[in-house]
């Protein structure tokens, strides 16, 4: 008996092995699908890694830093408006990979839906962008702008952090912000993010300037006098304040300068030059004409104030009021103000609701212009003209004593709609 259960085990046996084979083979391809299954669900995020490590190369498996140089280009203003006050951008050159590639944060798209109407509103998105550096020099080479050149005086590792959070932030779900001018744009958003890249803190060492952001942008406007006009005549008593330097960084020539002159405190204690070398790569070529009086907005005003008085004096002499002129002074004082009016009430751009003369400017005048020739037509006494006086001396003493700055010719513009107003006045008491 004993042999013959030895031999029904010996005949077992390529069954048990068969079987053996086919569960270790089961077991193999479980593991095999758990594998390729881990490897699928980690792809994305290995992929993620990867670009998050584009500036980092292996050596016999052992990580080595690229060989990096970042730079601050600032570029002169130019002709057009949008380029009136400068540009700041990064310069980002891997001498490992032999890459050489700009980062803007000035980017926009004006083909958007509303493009314009979000722009007033203040709702505008702008986004950072990288180009080939040679692009850049052609294109502001063709303009004939200048660009100046600051090589920051960074570690190969802080350098590398810094290409690195530029790569991140240049990701779809992260390249796009929202644009506030005077303290969010393309200048702040490139300072930023060297400071985050930096070990240690930027120290800006130049000394204090007392300035307000309205005596910066004259500045910058000196030759454009109309532009100046205009901005001033849109932003509030925000702007009047004397700012610290780092909000006056928000122009690019101010954050170039500053930049001049600062250092990087380290952890340890020590302290290095902010910027190893300054170069000039475009000299400026494009020529800027200086503003003629003759063709300025005081001058302008001024002919209107002149005209003003000569009108009322006239009238005076012929005791005959005249609205020839009235009409189309109350149609453009409508005009611009349903634009302070709707920047005032509705959009987020900063200063614009701090704005003192949409107490004068607003749409009421339209109206008002209605009214005048209503009562020219039917011989009615002009009532109202009683109280648009009232408003322009109120706003005229606003002005000589309230917290706003304003332009020159904007005192002219008030002076024109009060002599007007004084006509309206007088012959309304007068009439019959």
């Amino acid at each position: 008996m004993q042999r013959k259960h030895g031999r029904q085990a010996i005949k077992d046996w390529p069954c048990i092995i068969i079987r053996i084979f086919f569960v270790s083979l089961q077991i193999v391809m479980t593991l095999l699908k758990q594998y390729i299954l881990l490897i699928v669900f980690m792809l994305p995020h290995l992929s993620a890694a990867a670009r998050d490590n584009a500036s980092t190369s292996f050596i016999g498996g052992i990580p080595v830093m690229d060989s990096i140089s970042v730079s601050i280009l600032t570029c002169t203003p130019g002709a057009e408006l949008y380029s009136k006050f400068g540009h700041t951008a990064l310069r980002v050159k891997n001498h490992t990979r032999n890459k050489d590639i700009v980062f803007n944060y000035g980017c926009f798209d004006y083909s958007e839906h509303n493009f314009v109407f979000k722009f007033l509103l203040g709702q505008t998105d702008y986004m950072l962008n990288a180009e080939p550096y040679n692009y850049l020099v052609e294109r502001y080479g063709y303009m004939g702008t200048g660009v100046k050149e600051q090589v920051l005086n960074l570690t190969q590792g802080e350098a590398n952090h810094l290409y690195i959070l530029l790569l991140d932030n240049i990701r779809p779900e992260n390249q796009e912000y929202r644009y506030i001018w005077l303290y969010d744009n393309c200048t702040e958003r490139a300072r930023n993010m060297v400071e985050k890249a930096v070990d240690g803190a930027i120290v800006y060492n130049r000394a204090t300037v007392s300035l307000t952001i309205r005596q910066m942008l004259h500045q910058c406007l000196k030759e454009d006098p109309w532009t100046c006009f205009g901005i001033d005549m849109i932003l509030g008593a925000e702007i009047d304040q004397p700012v610290d330097k780092r909000i006056q960084m928000f122009l690019p020539d101010f954050f170039s300068a500053e930049a001049s002159e600062a250092y990087i405190a380290k952890n340890d204690g020590s302290r290095i030059p902010y910027i190893a070398t300054t170069n000039d790569i475009i000299k400026e070529t494009l020529k800027k004409e200086q503003a003629s009086f003759l063709l300025s907005p005081l001058l302008a005003l001024s002919v209107l104030f002149l005209l003003s008085i000569a009108l009322f004096m006239q009238e005076l002499v012929k005791s005959r009021y005249q609205m020839w002129l009235d009409i189309p002074l109350l149609v453009f004082q409508g005009l611009a103000g349903i634009i302070v009016s709707f920047l005032f009430f509705f959009s987020s751009h900063p200063a614009v609701d701090s704005n003192w003369l949409i107490i004068i400017l607003n749409p009421i005048p339209l109206f008002y212009a209605g009214w005048i020739i209503c009562c020219q037509k039917k011989g009615k006494r002009n009532t109202l003209s009683y109280l648009n006086i009232g408003i322009l001396v109120i706003f005229s003493a606003i002005m000589l004593i309230g917290p706003q700055k304003y332009n020159p010719a904007m005192y002219l513009l008030v002076l024109t709609f009060l002599v007007r107003a004084l006509s309206q006045g007088h012959f309304a008491y007068h009439q019959k």
